[in-house]
């Protein structure tokens, strides 16, 4: 799996290797890394209209709109 992308700690982590061992496919694998690459913060999503805001708010980050 990709880099840390929670901002706290989750020893509990499922790697690629258990997944394996549990049974899954490399297809679903894949699908949930893909997953988890869509929802990187979720601690901080309280609301479809929160995760939307920052959507966006990372789109104008890209663009250069705002700064760090």
């Amino acid at each position: 799996m990709s880099g840390q992308k929670s901002v706290y700690p989750r020893p509990d982590d499922v790697t690629e290797e258990t997944l394996r061992e549990s049974g899954f496919s490399d297809d679903q694998i894949s699908q949930l890394q893909q997953m988890r690459e869509m929802y990187p913060f979720i601690e901080y999503v309280d609301s479809r209209r929160e995760w939307h805001r920052l959507r966006f708010v990372k789109w104008l980050y890209h663009k250069g709109e705002i700064t760090r």
